[in-house]
C-alpha cells in the first residue's frame, strides 16, 4: 500500500468543512499571538502568510473563503488582543524621576520616585501622587523650585488643552502646590485627586524655577518627569473595573485593525483576484483560437502532393484532398514555348500564344 504524503492529506483535510474551521481558528490564534505578544505591524505579513498564502499552496484559495477568512480573523482577534492589553494596562508602573542631566537636572533628578496610588481603583477612589523634591540636584543657573504642578487628562503627556498629540476636548486637570523660596532639604509633596469618569487616564510632573541670572524673574526654567519615549506621559491610573477598560479598548483596537490588518490584506486579495482573472482570460483565449492553417500544397491530413500517397509525419490515415469539389491541378508545357501553364488557362503566361479549348494539349510530363 502506497503512503498518503503528508500534504496531499493536509490539503485534503484542509478542503473538507471540518478542515476549513480548523485552519481559520489556526489563522486566529498565530494573528492573534504576534497582534499582541510583539506588535501589529509583524501582524501584517503573518497575516497575508495565513490568510492568502497557505489557503492558495492548500488548493483552499476560493475568493469567498480567503474573503470571508480575513474578516474572521479581524473580527475575533481584536477582542483577544484587548483581553492581553487590558492585563498590562491594569499592572502599575515603575516610578519616575526627572532628568539627571542638562539642562533638567544637575548631576541627579531633581524629582524623584514619583508615583500615584493605587494604581486601580473607582470613581469614589481618592488617589494620592507623591514626589520627592532633591534641591541638590538644582541645575545650574536656576534658583529653587518655587512650583510642582500634576497635570491629568486622558491624553498621555498633556500639559494643557491643546495638545497636539490629541484631538481637542479632552478632559484635563491641573493641580499647583507652591513651595517655600530656597528649599535646601529633601521634600515630599502629595497631590490627591477623584476623577469624575471612568477611564485609562494618563498624568504628568512639572516644576518650575526661576533663571538665576535673570533679575526680573520672569525667565523661568520648567523640568518635567521623564515619562514614555513616544508622548512623554505616564500611564494610570486606571479608573474602573477590568471589563469597563476592555471595554474602552476594544474600538481603539478595532480601528488599528482595520487599518492596519484590514487594509493591506484586501489590497492583496483584489491584486489577487485580479491575476487570476487574467491568467483565466488568456487561458480562455487560447483554448478558443483555430487550429494552425495547412500549408499550401499538402492535405487536410498533412498528405504532400505528389508522394505517392504516403501521410506525412503526424497524419493518422489516408490522404484526401482540401476540398473534394476542386480539380486536381495538372501541370502540362506551353506549346509555343514549353512554360508550365495550367488547366483552363487560355493563353500562355510567357509568350501569350493562345491554347486550344482552353486547355492545352497533353504533354509529357515535366520532370
Amino acid at each position: 500500500m502506497t503512503p498518503v504524503a503528508p500534504v496531499g492529506g493536509i490539503r485534503r483535510f484542509v478542503g473538507t468543512p471540518v478542515g476549513r474551521a480548523a485552519y481559520i481558528a489556526f489563522a486566529i490564534l498565530v494573528t492573534f499571538a504576534v497582534y499582541a505578544y510583539v506588535s501589529v505591524i509583524f501582524a501584517i505579513p503573518v497575516l497575508l502568510i495565513v490568510g492568502l498564502a497557505l489557503p492558495v499552496w492548500l488548493g483552499a484559495g476560493r475568493l469567498r473563503f480567503v474573503a470571508l477568512l480575513g474578516i474572521v480573523v479581524i473580527l475575533i482577534a481584536a477582542p483577544l488582543v484587548s483581553v492581553v492589553y487590558t492585563q498590562e494596562i491594569m499592572v502599575p508602573l515603575a516610578p519616575a524621576s526627572s532628568p539627571t542631566d542638562l539642562p533638567g537636572g544637575g548631576g541627579g533628578a531633581l524629582m524623584q520616585n514619583a508615583s500615584v496610588h493605587p494604581y486601580v481603583g473607582s470613581l469614589a477612589t481618592n488617589f494620592t501622587w507623591n514626589v520627592t523634591l532633591v534641591p541638590q540636584y538644582i541645575p545650574k543657573g536656576n534658583e529653587s523650585p518655587y512650583q510642582v504642578t500634576l497635570y491629568l487628562s486622558t491624553c498621555p503627556g498633556a500639559t494643557g488643552t491643546g495638545d497636539p498629540n490629541c484631538a481637542s476636548g479632552y478632559p484635563f486637570y491641573a493641580i499647583n502646590q507652591s513651595l517655600p523660596a530656597n528649599l535646601t532639604a529633601k521634600t515630599t509633596l502629595q497631590f490627591h485627586f477623584t476623577f469624575p469618569d471612568l477611564g485609562i487616564w494618563s498624568w504628568q510632573m512639572g516644576a518650575f524655577l526661576r533663571n538665576s541670572s535673570d533679575p526680573t524673574g520672569h525667565n523661568v526654567s520648567f523640568i518635567l518627569l521623564v515619562g514614555d519615549p513616544t508622548y512623554d506621559g505616564l500611564e494610570g491610573p486606571v479608573v474602573g473595573n477590568f471589563a469597563s477598560t476592555w471595554e474602552q479598548l476594544l474600538p481603539t483596537v478595532y480601528v488599528d485593525s482595520l487599518v492596519y490588518l484590514g487594509l493591506p490584506y484586501y489590497v492583496i486579495l483584489l491584486i489577487y483576484l485580479w491575476w487570476t482573472r487574467h491568467k483565466a482570460r488568456r487561458g480562455s483565449a487560447v483554448d478558443r483560437a483555430p487550429g494552425p492553417v495547412p500549408a499550401e500544397g499538402t492535405t487536410e491530413t498533412g498528405t504532400t502532393p505528389g508522394g505517392g500517397g504516403a501521410p506525412a509525419l503526424g497524419s493518422g490515415g489516408p490522404s484526401t484532398p482540401v476540398g473534394a469539389s476542386a480539380p486536381r491541378r495538372t501541370e502540362l508545357p506551353c506549346p509555343q514555348c514549353g512554360a508550365v501553364v495550367y488547366p483552363n488557362e487560355t493563353k500562355c503566361w510567357k509568350c501569350g500564344a493562345p491554347l486550344t479549348g482552353g486547355t492545352p494539349a497533353p504533354a509529357t510530363p515535366l520532370p
